[in-house]
C-alpha cells in the first residue's frame, strides 16, 4: 500500500468531490492521477495548507482534510459516460453540491476535449483553457466508496503522524510503508467513513470560482 500525500488550497467539494456513495478526484492534482504507479488499494490524503488557511483565517496546517482509498480508475471520458456518475455533472444555478459536480469533461471525435460550465470554466461559461490542459493531463479520474471527508471538522493529525505532510506544491508519497500504515490505521480506527463536514471554502464564498 502506498499513500500520497499533498497540501489543499482549495476545499469547495471539487477536488475532491465527497458526494454521494463515491468520493472522485476528477480535476486538479495531474500528477497523482496519471501516475502509472497508483494502484487499487492505494490512498491519497489532502491535509490543510498556508494558503487555505490565508483566505479561511482557520488554523489548518497539520490538519487532515481527507483520506482516501482508490477503489478504481476510469478515463475522464469513461467517468462522463458512466451511469454512475451522471449525477456528479455540474448545474451551475443548482445547490451548492451541483455547481461543484466534478464531471465536466468529455471528448468528441476522439481528439477533442469539451469543457463543459463548471467550476473550472470561466465566469462566463466559456473555456477555461488552462484548466483544460491541465486536468485533462490528469488523465484519470481517482474513485473511492472507502473515503473520509472532513472539510470545515478537520481533525488535527497527531504529532506521531506529522511526517505525512507536504510541505510545498506537488505531492509526496509518504515514507517509510510503517508510517503510511499507521496513518491509514489512525483514520480507520478514530473515524467512521463518509463525510463529516461541509467543504472548508463553503465558509467563504459559496460562488467562488476557481482560478
Amino acid at each position: 500500500m502506498t499513500v500520497y500525500s499533498y497540501l489543499i488550497e482549495h476545499d469547495l467539494g471539487l477536488a475532491p468531490n465527497p458526494f454521494g456513495q463515491y468520493c472522485t478526484l476528477a480535476v486538479c492534482k495531474p500528477s497523482i492521477r496519471m501516475s502509472s504507479n497508483l494502484k487499487i488499494g492505494d490512498w491519497v490524503i489532502g491535509t490543510g495548507s498556508k494558503a487555505l488557511e490565508g483566505v479561511t483565517k482557520r488554523k489548518l496546517t497539520n490538519k487532515l482534510i481527507y483520506a482516501m482509498e482508490i477503489k478504481e480508475k476510469l478515463t475522464l471520458d469513461e467517468y462522463w459516460n458512466e451511469p454512475r456518475f451522471q449525477y456528479k455533472k455540474p448545474v451551475m444555478n443548482g445547490s451548492l453540491i451541483s455547481m461543484y459536480g466534478d464531471n465536466f469533461y468529455h471528448m468528441v471525435d476522439d481528439c477533442n476535449w469539451i469543457q463543459e460550465d463548471s467550476a473550472h470554466s470561466n465566469i462566463d461559461a466559456s473555456c477555461n483553457v488552462g484548466h483544460l490542459k491541465k486536468d485533462t493531463g490528469g488523465k484519470n479520474v481517482l474513485i473511492s466508496d472507502n473515503f473520509f471527508y472532513f472539510g470545515d471538522k478537520a481533525p488535527v493529525i497527531p504529532d506521531f503522524l506529522l511526517g505525512i505532510c507536504y510541505d510545498r506544491q506537488g505531492h509526496k508519497i509518504v515514507r517509510p510503508p510503517q508510517l503510511a500504515s499507521d496513518t491509514i490505521d489512525w483514520v480507520k480506527s478514530s473515524f467512521k467513513k463518509g463525510i463529516h463536514g461541509n467543504p472548508i471554502s463553503w465558509m467563504i464564498s459559496p460562488q467562488l470560482k476557481l482560478f
